[in-house]
């Protein structure tokens, strides 16, 4: 999978996905408590990039999945009131 071609973690691809978005200035990655290679491994999203061919993976699987707001509905809206 693309992971494995990149040698980093499914996190990793997700983020680096979301962060070259153009509508994306940042993200929010959590670590683990006491778990130092969290850390070491988010940082990894900084060291590769995302070919054609990746974005021509993750947009097929993106096509088969469900819109998640249409889905659930706002999950933010109890927020709001």
């Amino acid at each position: 999978g693309i992971a494995d071609r990149h040698q980093v973690s499914i996190a990793d691809v997700a983020m680096r996905y979301i962060m070259d978005r153009p509508s994306v200035a940042g993200g929010i990655v959590g670590g683990r408590l006491g778990v130092a290679e969290h850390l070491e491994e988010n940082a990894q999203v900084f060291g590769f990039e995302l070919d054609p061919e990746d974005l021509d993976e993750i947009e097929l699987l993106l096509s088969r999945s469900r819109d998640l707001y249409q889905a659930i509905g706002d999950c933010g809206d109890e927020y709001r009131r």
